[in-house]
């Protein structure tokens, strides 16, 4: 029974006039345009971004340079210092010595003569190496 409204509805067609062709045209051509007017700003938008890049590369070239000399600053001031206090403390250390030296060798010099006296301390000095 409801085998004819079926087919009745599936055969009906849909009127599409000329107007509709001029109206999806024109819909396509919009959208063309609006496709262009986004490409030229993002176009517009990497150039720009481009740049920025550049600029902020170059910027942060420019910063590591500068740290890289700071540090070979640090380096050189801090080498500078540790060969002057090593210096220092070789030059302390023999100006330091240099007095009980010449006190060792007049004792040595003192027992030497002593032991022209003594014949045991003469012979403790021979094993001493000393005379």
């Amino acid at each position: 029974m409801l085998l004819p409204f079926l087919s009745r509805a599936q055969t009906k067609e849909i009127p599409f006039a000329l107007d509709d062709r001029d109206r999806i045209i024109r819909t396509e051509q919009k959208v063309e345009a609006i496709n262009g007017k986004i490409d030229n700003k993002l176009d517009g938008l990497r150039n720009e971004m481009n740049t920025k890049i550049d600029g902020l590369h170059s910027e942060m070239v420019s910063r590591f340079d500068q740290l890289f000399n700071f540090l070979w600053a640090i380096i050189g001031i801090f080498t500078t210092m540790m060969v002057s206090i090593f210096g220092f403390d070789f030059w302390d250390r023999k100006l330091s010595l240099a007095p009980l030296r010449k006190e060792d060798q007049r004792i040595v010099s003192v027992l030497v003569d002593f032991a022209k006296t003594q014949p045991k301390l003469s012979e403790i000095l021979k094993n001493a190496g000393l005379l």
